[in-house]
Formats: structure tokens, C-alpha cells, sequence
């Protein structure tokens, strides 16, 4: 196997459970004795990916198998965390959610000025508010 080789995770994973898979790669270094460890439901400290793994798609299960052993060989690609803003009224431009640097919200564009935040992770959205969620749009690149 050639060493210098990155390969993007292949399924999507919340903060939570990608600190898990970073724990994984140093508490083992062996893929599939992690993974049976992470598919031992006494197992501690990988609780996120295994309720993951209890609720995925079967389809789904290779890629899990095969992300744990990219991160334990340390040939895995983490990525930036995506970003979106949260509009709350489709089509006004006036209505993006913006925080200042000291935690003021307002609604207003998407621009960003003066220092004000427009661009969230879906975790910062769910830490403001989880009801938030369904007015998210990705940021273009």
C-alpha cells in the first residue's frame, strides 16, 4: 500500500463522532480490532458511532468499516466542517441570521461585515437553536 495516499471519508459525521474516530486511531492499531471493539455494545467512548452504526443503512456499513480503517492507518482525509447560513425568510435578503463578536443576534444580510457572523457548522446552528435546522443553506465554495 502506497503510504502517501489520502482518501476523503466516505460518510458524514458529526463533531462527536469524529472525535471518536481520531480516539479509535490511538487507542488501536488495528483496523478490525477496532472495529470489533466499536461493534461490541459494551464498548465505552465510541458511543456516537456505534448508535451510528446501529442506525445506518447496510449499504452504509463497508463505508463506515472502510473510514475506520483509513483513520487507524492514518491514510484519512478529515474535512472542513461544511458551513451554512440560516435564512429564516426564503427570498429576503434581510432576513440571514447574523451574531456579533460579543453574542448579539440579528436578522440581517449575509455579508458578514463589521465582524459579524453569518456562516455557521451545523453544530453552532443546533447549539443556538435545534429549531433552526430546516432554514440552514450551504454556503457555496
Amino acid at each position: 500500500m502506497n503510504k502517501t495516499m489520502k482518501y476523503k471519508l466516505k460518510l458524514d459525521y458529526t463533531a462527536d463522532e469524529l472525535k471518536e474516530l481520531k480516539e479509535l486511531s490511538k487507542a488501536y492499531d488495528s483496523p478490525m480490532y477496532a472495529i470489533s471493539k466499536l461493534l461490541t455494545a459494551r464498548t465505552h467512548g465510541v458511543e456516537n458511532l456505534q448508535a451510528k452504526y446501529l442506525e445506518m443503512r447496510h449499504e452504509d456499513e463497508f463505508d463506515l468499516m472502510a473510514d475506520i480503517n483509513n483513520v487507524i492507518m492514518g491514510t484519512a482525509v478529515f474535512p472542513y466542517p461544511k458551513k451554512y447560513y440560516v435564512q429564516l425568510i426564503a427570498g429576503d435578503e434581510e432576513s440571514y441570521l447574523n451574531i456579533n463578536p460579543i453574542g448579539g443576534e440579528q436578522l440581517y444580510n449575509r455579508l458578514g461585515l463589521n465582524g459579524w457572523k453569518t456562516k455557521f457548522t451545523r453544530d453552532e446552528v443546533i447549539a443556538i437553536d435545534p429549531r433552526l435546522v430546516p432554514f440552514m443553506e450551504e454556503v457555496e465554495k
